[in-house]
């Protein structure tokens, strides 16, 4: 998705929550006032609610629906980067490493690997400077992927 149609998505979106709080806003309102003086009462609250529940519930499924959309390509991207390291490295790899290509935190490239490590069955090694080294098996691939 472009970044043009994100805004005007997520303006949609906020548009529609605005709109959505506003009509709930004026139907608590309505309930909650005890002039007896107020006619159409119950019209009031009626259409505050059939305008205010659904364009509500459309603007914060749109921004949710944008939120898991970016995680999942954020997902992919450091998929790609991961598997892109990994072919480089002839099956070895640092959390720093994974971090400075992917542009993540350390704590999150650690846990990253780690979770890769269990999926693929990686092993470790430790250097002279106490890195940890994640070696992923590169059994079964040809050996011209792991070309540098």
């Amino acid at each position: 998705m472009t970044a043009t149609m994100r805004f005007l998505k997520l303006s949609g979106a906020s548009v529609l929550l605005l709109v959505g709080f506003l009509c709930l806003g004026r139907t608590i309102e309505t309930g909650l006032n005890q002039n007896p003086n107020l006619t159409d009462r119950r019209e009031i609250m009626t259409a505050g609610l059939l305008i205010g529940l659904p364009t509500t519930a459309l603007g914060g499924w749109l921004i949710w629906h944008d939120r898991q959309q970016r995680q999942r390509q954020q997902a992919q991207q450091l998929r790609a980067v991961f598997f892109d390291l990994v072919k480089a490295g002839r099956g070895q790899i640092t959390p720093l490493r994974l971090a400075m290509a992917a542009q993540i935190d350390g704590d999150v490239a650690k846990a990253y690997l780690n979770d890769r490590s269990v999926e693929y069955d990686a092993t470790f090694q430790v250097d002279d400077d106490g890195t940890i080294i994640y070696c992923f098996p590169t059994v079964g691939l040809p050996v011209g992927e792991f070309a540098s």
